[in-house]
């Protein structure tokens, strides 16, 4: 009898635990790009293009009860347009977490920058698998091509 009321206690514990655990727990999160995506097809996406060298990033917290909308702000001095139309200097926000798609440029580097939004207020977005990468790998691909890459994002690591 002993046993049996003991193996009830343990029971109700462990759901309890694992309720608890699915309530209290984060939705997660991560980087998918799409297959066999390729960078014109990026290209054709953006709404802007351009190299820029990258003067400062800085971190902006967002909401403390979610964990995926704190954000990278990038200033780049834009170099060169390929598409659209930006300011000289224009914010580039991104995700914070990599995992959230969030790109990582570095201060000092020139990128192509593939962006998406409005210009107007100085500032556009930018994720992993919109395709921003360095600079020196070259002028954006616009040439649509039916192979497919050799990584689901094809995008270049440092």
């Amino acid at each position: 009898m002993r046993f049996r009321f003991f193996a009830h206690v343990v029971g109700a514990v462990t759901l309890t635990a694992g309720l608890l655990t699915a309530v209290l727990t984060g939705t997660a999160s991560a980087c998918s790009c799409l297959p066999y995506d390729n960078e014109a097809q990026r290209y054709a996406r953006a709404a802007h293009v351009f190299t820029g060298v990258v003067l400062s990033r800085s971190l902006e917290l967002g909401d403390p009860s979610h964990s995926f909308d704190d954000l990278y702000r990038y200033t780049v001095k834009v170099a060169l347009e390929y598409k659209g139309d930006v300011p000289a200097t224009v914010d580039v926000l991104s995700p914070y977490q990599v995992s959230a798609c969030g790109v990582d440029m570095s201060v000092g580097v020139n990128h192509l920058v593939f962006a998406k939004g409005d210009s107007s207020d100085g500032r556009v977005e930018s994720q992993r698998c919109d395709g921003t990468r360095p600079a020196s790998y070259g002028p954006p691909n616009t040439t649509l091509t039916t192979t497919a890459p050799t990584t689901p994002c094809n995008t270049a690591t440092s």
